[in-house]
């Protein structure tokens, strides 16, 4: 009789020692979970934003540089068009010796050429003072600037992909140890017997798959 007791005790304490060893566990992982939650969905939130904000300063970059570029186009076809004008209108007055079209195709050609050197300073000193630096940046964007900002902006959205992805298995890690720490108490509260040991066997099972997430989401 006094073995008989001896062996339930024993059981017993087993039982106890399985339960509070498994819900020291799902503390501890809850705990780690937790913390690595909020780091990796503080980061994703972090890389959006900056995906988000080079994005826009690129597209910024791409347009402001493009005006610019545009105008100083635009610009020396005006100069191409009075000097042509000037040319051409000297050209048809000389077998006339009509000296009046001739004077009016030289200031016209010397109109283009005073254009031309005001559009050549315009377009190297685009981009500098009195312009604001930002503004300024906007301006004088260089391709190669721009792709940099582009690869950048792709490796924030890298990144907030991955650390994204992190968060959402932590999230589901504590899932899974809610819901052992639920069963453990079930089986806590059932003791020593069939049902106790099959919802404290399938409590540890949870908490084992939480662990797994829980290293996946680590690595």
């Amino acid at each position: 009789m006094s073995d008989v007791a001896g062996t339930v005790r024993a059981r017993a304490r087993r039982f106890e020692t399985a339960t509070t060893v498994l819900i020291g566990i799902v503390a501890l992982a809850a705990a780690v979970l937790a913390v690595l939650q909020s780091g990796y969905n503080l980061d994703s939130a972090r890389a959006q934003e900056r995906a988000a904000r080079l994005a826009a300063d690129a597209s910024a970059r791409i347009t402001a540089s493009s005006l610019a570029d545009d105008a100083a186009l635009r610009g020396k076809q005006d100069v191409l068009v009075i000097g042509m004008q000037g040319i051409g209108r000297q050209i048809a007055a000389q077998p006339l010796g009509d000296a009046a079209g001739i004077a009016i195709g030289d200031a016209e050609r010397a109109a283009g050429d005073r254009l031309s050197a005001m559009v050549d300073e315009t377009a190297a000193t685009s981009g500098k003072a009195p312009v604001d630096p930002y503004t300024a940046g906007l301006i004088a964007a260089t391709t190669d600037g721009i792709a940099t900002q582009v690869t950048g902006q792709g490796h924030a959205v890298d990144v907030a992909a991955d650390t994204g992805t992190r968060g959402n298995r932590a999230v589901l890690g504590l899932s899974l140890l809610a819901l052992g720490g639920v069963l453990a108490g079930i089986a806590a509260v059932l003791k020593v017997g069939r049902p106790g040991w099959i919802t404290l066997g399938v409590a540890w099972g949870i908490t084992g798959a939480a662990l797994v997430v829980t290293v996946l989401t680590v690595i």
